[in-house]
């Protein structure tokens, strides 16, 4: 009974470890109105990697969230190590914010007609 309780109780301590932190990248940031064209589209393709790298961690986070909610149906433990929270949506959508912003600002700096030059 000891060593039940003993189990249970570090199951629970270790599953207040498993939440994320988002932490999303800013959608407007200092300098953005000062970056050159070549800037631009260096932070867009960056911002493209990280929406990518995004949705497959999160991904990866629903898989391994199934398969410990199967397997908790029949053992308690593996439900306390599901992570539930939302940190991989926020990142990836302030990343997609981002990219629209970066759109706009190579829109608003006419980039286009200056990179056919």
């Amino acid at each position: 009974m000891k060593i039940k309780l003993t189990f249970l109780s570090l199951s629970v301590f270790l599953s207040g470890c498993v939440h994320t932190t988002p932490m999303p990248v800013q959608v407007s940031q200092p300098g953005d109105s000062m970056m050159s064209c070549k800037s631009i589209v260096m932070e867009m393709e960056d911002m493209a990697n990280l929406v990518k790298s995004k949705d497959s961690e999160l991904n990866g986070q629903i898989a391994k969230n199934s398969a410990l909610g199967v397997t908790g149906a029949f053992l308690l433990v593996p439900l306390f190590f599901m992570d539930t929270s939302d940190a991989k949506t926020v990142e990836g959508k302030a990343a997609k914010e981002r990219f629209k912003k970066l759109q706009q600002l190579y829109a608003d700096k006419k980039c286009e007609s200056e990179m056919k030059n």
